[in-house]
């Protein structure tokens, strides 16, 4: 006969392996001021122990260099709007490389945040307020010759590895951040002809922790030496497309080739908006003049047939995004966007394109996506635009599982 838990005293807790653990501070080592003319922050990160990425945060400042009144900055989404690509390397090899960054991270706050991380990315990263009916393009205004510091967490899948395994101790590798070359594209200026603006003193926060069991660190160094170590995340691969206003088939090239393809997410951004400093130019993204649309991968068609869209027929575009875009392991994810939002077709815009390639949610499973890399056959993704369509930019991000692997001379390496 078994006894509830409540009644069920012998079980406990197991006692932790004997550790120590530390906040660790990695500075960058290219300098301490960067903008869109030094645009390239580095900063080494060799930890002496192993890393938690998962609760990891970079800490910069915001400076908003305009002195006269009328010309404060917003954040457009976040504190990371201003960064247009991030990088992991080690010993000159890229681990992993997310383009239009920014876009992307705006995405995952926007679709897995729900209501309790919006109030944390506002406090944090200065994301729109959480309390809003509807979250804004949007976030927090920088007064003129004034400052803030954001602590802000990176999207990337090298630091947010699955079931939340750590960088193992003995990895070394650099953060490449670059910031956007257009001062324009990075904020929503109050005066169009007046974008100056420096990150400084970027710093990148981890906890490290070592563990002080001779026996355990003996097990795990001859593991490193005998195979390696080996992690996963999901990292993000982008491919930027364009197309024309007007009315429409257009087939966009995606030449992803990847051993688990889980999703595909693709923005479009209008290029008014884009060149448009004193609008949203990370945060919005418009299904205006979408009518049908659908990926060709291999030949075969992702859903089987086209996905209707319209202002009132919105419903099965808005579930593939629901589950293109979930945490590891869930079916769907608990998003932000509201209908009003989602069909809006001005700089409030929050469409998006998407559609899920997971056989299975189950986050104790690999290989769960789409083997792109087994066939040199097209990807494509086919949309039918009306009249109403405007010239645009596609960003589309295929979120793919990656598998790390750090041999025992401390060199890393990664299969996607």
């Amino acid at each position: 006969m078994d006894i509830p838990k409540s009644m069920n005293y012998a079980m406990r807790k197991s006692a932790a392996v004997n550790s120590e653990a530390t906040l660790r501070q990695f500075s960058a080592n290219n300098g301490t001021s960067f903008s869109p003319s030094v645009n390239e922050i580095r900063i080494n990160v060799a930890a002496d122990g192993f890393l938690d990425g998962s609760k990891s945060y970079l800490y910069f400042t915001i400076n908003n260099g305009n002195a006269n009144a009328g010309e404060n900055l917003a954040l457009d989404s976040d504190a990371l709007c201003w960064v247009d690509q991030l990088r992991i390397e080690s010993n000159g090899q890229v681990l992993e490389r997310l383009d239009r960054a920014a876009v992307w991270n705006n995405l995952q706050a926007r679709w897995k945040g729900a209501v309790g991380q919006a109030y944390a990315r506002n406090a944090k990263c200065g994301g729109p307020p959480g309390g809003a009916a509807d979250l804004a393009n949007s976030g927090q205004v920088i007064d003129e010759a004034t400052a803030a510091t954001f602590a802000c967490p990176l999207p990337l899948g090298f630091l947010n590895a699955h079931h939340g395994k750590a960088i193992p101790q003995g990895a070394s590798f650099d953060i490449v951040v670059r910031c956007n070359s257009t001062a324009g594209q990075c904020f929503n200026w109050e005066n169009a002809a007046a974008t100056t603006f420096t990150i400084t003193n970027p710093r990148f926060y981890a906890p490290v922790y070592r563990v002080n069991d001779g026996d355990v660190m003996a097990e795990y160094s001859q593991a490193v030496m005998e195979s390696g170590i080996t992690w996963s995340g999901d990292i993000v691969k982008t491919y930027i497309n364009s197309i024309p206003a007007g009315a429409g088939t257009r087939n966009l090239q995606i030449n992803d080739r990847s051993m688990s393809l889980k999703a595909l997410v693709s923005v479009l951004r209008t290029d008014t908006l884009i060149a448009d400093a004193d609008s949203s130019s990370v945060g919005a993204s418009t299904l205006l003049g979408l009518s049908q649309m659908r990926y060709v991968i291999a030949g075969k068609n992702y859903p089987q047939d086209q996905i209707q869209y319209s202002a009132t027929d919105c419903g099965r575009l808005y579930e593939e995004c629901q589950k293109a875009l979930a945490k590891d392991g869930h079916s769907h994810s608990e998003p932000l966007v509201s209908k009003t939002t989602f069909t809006a077709t001005d700089a409030t815009a929050q469409g998006t394109i998407a559609v899920d390639l997971k056989k299975f949610d189950d986050d104790k499973l690999m290989m769960v996506g789409l083997n792109t890399a087994s066939s040199s056959a097209p990807n494509t993704l086919e949309l039918i635009t009306d009249a109403n369509a405007v010239a645009s930019e596609v960003a589309t991000f295929g979120v793919a599982e990656g598998v790390f692997l750090m041999d025992g001379r401390g060199q890393m390496s990664v299969s996607a």
